[in-house]
């Protein structure tokens, strides 16, 4: 249970609490050491205190950084491209028993983690971030990086105290009656204090951020951005790993990530969805207290989700907990389209409810999202209910319009796998699926991204990583939740299988048949177009021959009305006809699925035959 840390804060004059704090005999002493620390910091004016120029990192730290961070970066996207150029080499070659070195990747990995952790700030961010793209790292590697925690050593509380002060515009003592000098959480980013609102008396939450960040930010960008530019001019990446893709979703999840008024507004977004869902609870924002480096929301009194013991001793549903934590995800994900991208266990508390009503489940850190746009959620129909066509092909493109798949990409060779993959689990019964493990679904998933030309989208990386964050929370919270079987009444309404979404289904349907109509309206018009520029010579068709004596080419030629030489139309028009019309009915048919415009083509083509037999 989170829990108020007595002895550890900082009181305003007058504040009917205890004025004595240990360490200092009196409040002024407490005030005069905090002033003293800060005074490098500020300067007064009318009583209020204004910021200074921000102190800059010592030019010789920053060259030492760029050197080891420089170091770092060069040898891990080195071994992590030629890992997956090799298996992605071998699988286009149909060798799948190729599997990347995980020695050296994880000697690599381990030694990024440990530098990692002694830089903070973005290296950290970075190994989170490689942690949920299995298109770039194996299994067993992102295993290693999903170990490394954003937890680091708090900053001073001289500076949490200049920070409230500069972003307010007021003495600390005007907002608060109360601030913890102990921090309840420290990232890499922010840290989050224990407060107590001088105007109100309400329990908040203050999220501060750590000293420098946005300088060591850009500087760690920067050095980045170098290291890949340099890669990128020696080594040819294409098909392989789009390197300054990831570097742009990196650079703008950060930067996302430090915008405190960018997270407010996704708090409130999220109160918004979940306003008529009483068992899911979303904090208030003080908006009057919010700026792009202080963010005030209201105190969370609850249980750490992954805290069985607390969870257990409070009488609380475990297994009700883990649905009511992933039905909420699977309403963001299916319905709103909008999600909370970093579940991990300190980012969720439950709360007892009221009697009979079961537990509450309340959410934390909204610095972290993701969205799915229309256009996204049209393709990934189209992929699920090509996967239960068994069309490998339709499957592949609707992966290219969500930009899983580069451009030069081998299509045949991911075709093939998704074929294999498509063999695998087509026909399985829902209690089938149900009984298999989801472990085992992710691996399978996983070599086919890595041993494919692959690229996950940014927000796609976070769906998958939440879904794996949240398939660990609920098997720990109930060994016998069944993760397939709360999914499946959302994924059905999503795709419109169920009676609500036929109505939506079948205004999809309809919208294509008009597209089919006015393909079959525009067609006759094109044909007159087409042929009316082989009649003025303005179309050369050329055919091979295998001897002196074939026939080289055709040229249309324009003719006088009076010739007598031409009536109606040429035979070889015809014969350029029926083969147009019989090759269009066919596309038309295998790949657009479009069944009425591929029959009047293939009727079309039978008229044009027709034509030719009256003609000879």
């Amino acid at each position: 249970m989170m829990s108020f840390t007595p002895g550890t804060q900082f009181r305003a004059p007058g504040s009917s609490s205890p004025r004595c704090t240990p360490g200092f005999q009196t409040e002024k002493e407490l005030h005069d050491s905090v002033d003293a620390s800060i005074q490098s910091f500020y300067f007064t004016k009318k009583g209020h205190a204004m910021p200074t120029k921000t102190p800059r990192i010592n030019r010789l730290v920053q060259i030492v950084r760029f050197l080891r961070v420089s170091r770092l970066l060069f040898w891990t996207i080195w071994v992590i491209y030629r890992e997956r150029r090799r298996v992605v080499h071998a699988y286009a070659h149909g060798n799948y028993a190729v599997r990347p070195d995980s020695d050296m990747l994880i000697e690599v990995l381990a030694a990024f983690r440990e530098t990692a952790l002694e830089l903070g700030v973005l290296m950290i961010k970075l190994g989170q971030f490689l942690s949920s793209r299995p298109d770039l790292l194996p299994e067993k590697a992102i295993a290693l990086l999903s170990s490394l925690q954003d937890e680091v050593p708090p900053a001073p509380f001289a500076h949490v105290v200049s920070v409230i002060e500069s972003e307010l515009g007021k003495p600390v003592e005007e907002v608060f009656s109360v601030l913890e000098r102990k921090c309840t959480a420290a990232a890499s980013l922010g840290q989050v204090h224990k407060a107590i609102l001088a105007s109100t008396g309400e329990t908040v939450a203050v999220k501060i951020q750590r000293p420098d960040i946005e300088q060591l930010v850009r500087m760690d960008l920067s050095t980045l951005k170098l290291v890949l530019w340099i890669i990128t001019r020696f080594v040819d990446m294409n098909g392989f790993i789009d390197l300054m893709g990831i570097y742009h979703e990196f650079k703008r999840t950060i930067y996302e990530e430090i915008d405190y008024v960018r997270e407010a507004a996704n708090a409130r977004r999220f109160k918004e969805m979940f306003k008529d869902d009483p068992m899911i609870y979303i904090p208030r924002v003080y908006d009057e207290y919010v700026s792009r480096r202080v963010l005030v929301l209201e105190w969370i009194d609850g249980i750490k989700i992954n805290d069985y013991p607390t969870l257990e001793a409070a009488g609380i549903n475990r297994l009700e907990v883990a649905k009511r934590t992933v039905c909420a995800y699977f309403y963001q994900f299916f319905k709103a389209g909008f999600f909370h991208a970093d579940p991990h266990p300190g980012n969720i508390f439950v709360k007892k409810g009221s009697t009979g009503d079961g537990p509450i489940v309340a959410f934390v850190d909204f610095g972290m999202v993701g969205s799915l746009t229309k256009n996204m959620e049209r393709f990934m129909k189209d992929a699920f209910l090509a996967f239960i066509a068994r069309d490998s092909r339709s499957l592949v493109n609707a992966l290219s319009q969500l930009g899983f798949i580069d451009k030069g990409a081998n299509l045949a060779s991911i075709e093939r796998a998704i074929s294999l993959m498509i063999e695998r689990y087509y026909g399985m019964t829902l209690g089938e699926v149900s009984e298999l493990e989801i472990p085992e679904m992710v691996q399978d998933v996983a070599y086919l991204l890595y041993g494919q030309p692959f690229q996950i989208p940014a927000q796609f990386a976070f769906t998958g990583r939440a879904v794996g964050t949240l398939v660990g929370i609920s098997t720990g919270l109930s060994p016998e939740f069944n993760f397939v079987e709360i999914a499946t009444p959302y994924a059905r309404k999503f795709l419109g299988l169920d009676a609500e979404g036929a109505q939506q289904t079948l205004q999809q349907l309809f919208s294509q048949l008009l597209d089919t109509g006015r393909v079959l309206l525009t067609l006759p018009h094109s044909l007159e177009q087409l042929i009316t520029r082989l009649e003025a010579g303005q179309i050369e068709v050329k055919l091979a021959s295998n001897g002196p004596s074939g026939w080289n080419g055709f040229r249309g030629r324009r003719r006088g009305r009076d010739n007598s030489e031409w009536s109606g139309v040429h035979p070889f028009t015809w014969l350029f006809m029926f083969v147009a019309s019989l090759a269009g009915g066919i596309f038309l048919l295998i790949d657009a699925h479009q069944l009425g415009a591929s029959w009047f083509c293939f009727g079309l083509a039978g008229l044009c035959a027709l034509g030719m037999l009256v003609k000879s």
